[in-house]
């Protein structure tokens, strides 16, 4: 079974001092451990989109907000960057395709925020059949703590959480 990465989201508009830490962590992450793949998702938000509709959300439009942090840059290419206008990683278009074109079924989960895109990307994979482990520490919501907190208890009770330092290289 073959295993992928994905970062989700983690991005300069997200980047602050409440997931300041996040960039670096998955960097060392994933220079430490073995992947078959590191994958990457990337939000930009649509004219619109509900983002504009319903919540009066117009920010996320284009560079340099939309950027990957530069921290992640070096492990990114034109491969393994989905962008998604959505909450959930599996909108993005080309995303499963990838990951059935390369037999992948166990997906490590990180990113920002925790409690919307990573939790929503989290929930469809386990819907989709796939085997999802939602990385605990190299995860955060870049808004208010008690929104990581509860994402954590909901991710812990649907046994979908996963701690990085408990994994072997492979």
């Amino acid at each position: 079974m073959k295993k992928a990465l994905v970062v989700v989201d983690v991005q300069k508009y997200f980047v602050n001092e409440k997931t300041s830490d996040i960039p670096k962590k998955i960097a060392t992450y994933i220079r430490e451990n073995n992947f078959d793949f590191v994958l990457f998702s990337k939000f930009v938000n649509k004219k619109g989109s509900n983002w504009f509709r319903l919540l009066r959300w117009e920010k996320m439009t284009g560079t340099p907000d939309t950027d990957i942090h530069e921290t992640l840059k070096e492990f990114t290419d034109d491969n393994n960057v989905f962008e998604k206008t959505s909450y959930s990683v599996f909108k993005a278009q080309g995303f499963e395709k990838f990951l059935k074109k390369n037999y992948i079924e166990e997906l490590y989960i990180c990113g920002i925020d925790i409690n919307a895109c990573v939790l929503a990307s989290a929930l469809e994979a386990f819907d989709m059949g796939y085997t999802p482990h939602v990385l605990k520490e190299l995860s955060a919501s870049h808004s208010r703590k008690e929104l990581d907190d509860a994402t954590l208890v909901i991710l812990d009770y649907l046994k979908l959480l996963s701690h990085p330092q408990n994994k072997k290289k492979n």
